[in-house]
């Protein structure tokens, strides 16, 4: 890569972190203006690569249509606004997608189906559930308004393991982590991803102490863990699907897809991790 696309990808870089940051750091509606739209762009660019060499047997417009309401919806229901509006909207988009199943006329409408839901469980979950760990004060699943401080950490934990591994693989990586998926991958990047990962875990224990060192830890490691496995599942979809990079949004980086893979399986992970540790 020469100076000048490194350039390129670090001006993006930057940028994209910026927008992150004012979505976590301006409050519940700056999250929900940037992480839907970064929800809306996702699911567009995920069902234009799984389906590339076909015509759609369900359109995207729903898809993404739909993805955004039940999005919203989990958004109503943190703010007690509406607590129906979510079992609502996916009741509805099931109900259509069987009735499609069972109305149109295609040998491939199961295969549809099956990409429209999976495209759901895959980018439209995980947010929803970045947005409930947001609400979840001091990490208590009821939620009392919103909470910035595991949001942030979720994205660093997740930018420090990307940038270390990113650049120690680079530089001393020789031995291959899952090759046949990402050829790029080193163990020696992957190993470095963790103890960077887990040293800035340290800074955040020292400025957010309610919580103890352990935890932050804790956090940091299933973060880095489960953020590497996003990573790798993304680059399997793309393998599949004969594609290098999911769009061209972002210089240097590809598409949204491509910038948060990571965080669509440290989510879940997270989110699993932060109820596990408040209650046993």
């Amino acid at each position: 890569m020469n100076v000048k696309d490194l350039s390129i990808r670090a001006g993006a870089g930057i940028i994209y972190i910026l927008v992150i940051l004012l979505g976590v750091l301006g409050g519940r509606f700056s999250f929900l203006a940037v992480f839907g739209t970064m929800l809306g762009v996702a699911l567009f660019e995920f069902y234009r690569m799984v389906e590339k060499d076909t015509s759609h047997a369900i359109s995207k417009i729903f898809n993404i249509t739909l993805g955004g309401l039940i999005f919203f919806s989990v958004f109503l229901h943190l703010e007690n606004i509406n607590s129906f509006s979510l079992p609502i909207m996916i009741m509805i988009y099931l109900l259509i997608l069987i009735a499609s199943a069972i109305f149109i006329r295609r040998d491939d409408i199961l295969h549809g189906i099956i990409y429209s839901v999976f495209g759901q469980l895959y980018i439209t979950m995980p947010l929803s559930l970045l947005m409930l760990i947001s609400y979840s004060y001091q990490y208590n699943p009821v939620g009392a308004g919103y909470d910035w401080v595991p949001i942030l950490a979720l994205f660093v934990f997740i930018w420090v393991n990307d940038t270390a591994a990113y650049f120690i693989g680079s530089l001393i990586g020789k031995h291959k982590l899952i090759e046949h998926i990402s050829p790029k991958k080193s163990v020696e990047g992957f190993v470095a991803g963790i103890i960077f990962t887990m040293l800035a875990s340290l800074i955040f224990a020292r400025l957010f102490p309610e919580f103890s060192t352990l935890f932050w830890m804790g956090f940091a490691a299933v973060v880095s863990l489960f953020g590497t496995l996003g990573d790798l599942f993304e680059s399997l979809i793309k393998r599949t699907c004969t594609v290098k990079d999911t769009g061209h949004l972002i210089p240097g980086h590809g598409g949204i897809l491509d910038r948060i893979d990571s965080l669509l399986v440290a989510v879940p992970a997270a989110y699993l991790y932060l109820i596990l540790f408040l209650f046993l």
